[in-house]
């Protein structure tokens, strides 16, 4: 899957392109021809519709087919599993998530490693202190 939060908002446009094909599908529509996807769509996303569809494609989310109406894009069933498991929203909260956590390990080592180093410090400190009084 790519990585769909360098672009703001773009996640959310990938997801609700799907949800439109899943919505056909479910209509009984089995494929949208090529033409008649870009006719639809293409007022809502604008411009944006080609890069969209070119990530969906790589992401094997959806293909087309040549079928009766020539040319035909549907949504497979990896895009109707990946939408149920949330879509593209999902992976990016689950990389904040992961992101969260890294940072939360990286400050706790941070704390560790500041306490081990003011120990030895101290523990050089208190040796040097007992060495010298003693003479």
């Amino acid at each position: 899957m790519q990585l769909t939060s360098k672009i703001p908002g773009q996640d959310e446009k990938l997801d609700g392109l799907l949800s439109l094909l899943i919505s056909e599908t479910a209509d009984r529509v089995p494929a949208a021809p090529k033409t008649g996807f870009y006719d639809r769509y293409s007022e809502f996303f604008g411009e944006e519709l080609t890069s969209l569809q070119d990530i969906l494609f790589e992401d094997g989310l959806i293909r087309c087919r040549v079928g009766l109406n020539g040319l035909e894009m549907e949504i497979t069933s990896k895009g109707i599993d990946f939408m149920a498991k949330g879509g593209y929203s999902s992976e990016i909260r689950e990389e904040m998530i992961c992101h969260d956590n890294a940072l939360r390990s990286q400050k706790t080592h941070k704390f560790w490693n500041t306490v081990v180093t003011v120990a030895f410090f101290t523990a050089i400190a208190i040796g040097f202190y007992i060495r010298h009084r003693s003479l």
